[in-house]
């Protein structure tokens, strides 16, 4: 493996293990119930090397939820999109894409915003993060294919449909344990309905 590559998998191990710490200690104590210290202490690095990768503890607790479980390393969609159309492809990236724990996880980060706001903004940049990703799958695999804003206007709808369910404004129950696999549970249930009234609508 060239160095180059061993650095940036440390860089990236480094990052999420602070990342995880931050959150772990949100989670258990509030946010306001641990300083950057406790972070440090917990994941077993030094102040320093926090500040290379975040300007706070908000920051870093809402990145625990990584964009690398979404995507491959040359930031497209980890399947091919070949015979789909770009909602069909946003419904695989998404059915893919947000198992249980990362569910959880999101439904987590959403929860303690609510509660925090200095949070907020911290959270609100990590899901544009993932909306982006998207958003910029779907336009390099189909280019011209389609205007650029339906792009905007299709992932806007997809993940308007989804947050309500993160941020609990919808009742909807996330998967437990063993029903990932499994598409008769509410949420996978809610997710066929959503892409229903999209495929009204966007063909």
């Amino acid at each position: 493996m060239p160095d180059g590559n061993l650095r940036d998998q440390k860089k990236i191990a480094t990052r999420q293990a602070l990342a995880e710490a931050a959150f772990n200690l949100a989670w258990e104590r509030g946010v306001d119930g641990f300083v950057v210290e406790d972070i440090v202490r917990t994941a077993g690095y030094s102040r320093r090397t926090f500040a290379n990768y975040f300007s706070c503890k908000e920051e870093a607790v809402a990145n625990a939820l990584t964009m690398d479980d979404y995507s491959q390393r040359d930031g497209q969609f980890a399947f091919s999109t070949e015979n789909y159309t770009p909602l069909d492809t946003i419904e695989l990236y998404i059915r893919g894409s947000f198992t249980i724990n990362k569910l959880r996880r999101l439904n987590q980060l959403v929860s303690l915003s609510r509660d925090y706001p200095a949070l907020k903004l911290y959270v609100t940049g990590a899901l544009m993060k993932v909306q982006d990703f998207a958003k910029r799958g779907i336009s390099e695999a189909f280019g011209s294919d389609y205007p650029e804003e339906y792009y905007h206007i299709l992932i806007g709808a997809v993940f308007g449909a989804i947050l309500p369910v993160l941020d609990e404004s919808i009742a909807v129950k996330l998967p437990e344990d063993g029903e990932q696999g499994e598409t008769d549970n509410e949420f996978n249930r809610y997710i066929d309905t959503v892409f229903a009234h999209l495929r009204k609508g966007f063909n």
